[in-house]
C-alpha cells in the first residue's frame, strides 16, 4: 500500500507526517489503518464505478476493533 501513499505530502512531508499522527491518535484510528484507507481511495478514483470499496473499507474497520 505504501507505494499508493507516499507520494501523498501527508507521508512526504515530517511536519504533515506529524500532524497526521497526532489527529489519528486523539480519535484513536492507527496511522496505518488510515494509510490503507487512502490507498483504497487512490485506487478506485479513476473508475467509474468503485465497486468493492465499501466491502475494503468495512475490511479494515473490522480489523480496527
Amino acid at each position: 500500500m505504501d507505494e499508493l501513499t507516499s507520494d501523498l505530502p501527508l507521508w512526504a512531508d515530517d511536519e504533515a507526517y506529524h500532524v497526521l499522527k497526532e489527529l489519528c491518535e486523539r480519535h484513536k484510528v492507527p496511522v496505518d489503518a488510515f494509510q490503507e484507507l487512502v490507498a483504497i481511495e487512490r485506487r478506485h478514483q479513476h473508475r467509474e464505478r468503485a465497486r468493492g470499496i465499501y466491502e475494503e473499507f468495512d475490511d479494515i474497520f473490522g480489523r480496527m476493533d
